[in-house]
């Protein structure tokens, strides 16, 4: 199965003001979120059940779970450093 990612409107709501060189990064990164879904390089288990944290370089991290019914990488928060 192919999976997307898919911004909650949570996180689309912490991303106004990122810098270009972060958002570039956070699209690289949930690019290899979904061809290796649990990859302890890319992403590590937070405590929560079904959610998983991703550091965006130094520019902060975001929170996703997988949705596998729907194929979707959900992004629930973006936390930037800017």
């Amino acid at each position: 199965m192919s999976y997307r990612p898919y911004l909650e409107s949570s996180a689309l709501r912490q991303i106004g003001g990122l810098p270009e060189q972060a958002f570039d990064m956070l699209v690289t990164l949930l690019a290899r979120i979904c061809d290796g879904l649990y990859d302890p390089v890319f992403s590590a288990p937070t405590g929560v059940p079904r959610r998983r944290v991703a550091d965006v370089g130094d520019f902060g991290f975001i929170v996703f779970a997988v949705d596998d019914a729907a194929g979707l990488v959900r992004v629930f928060d973006l936390v930037w450093t800017g």
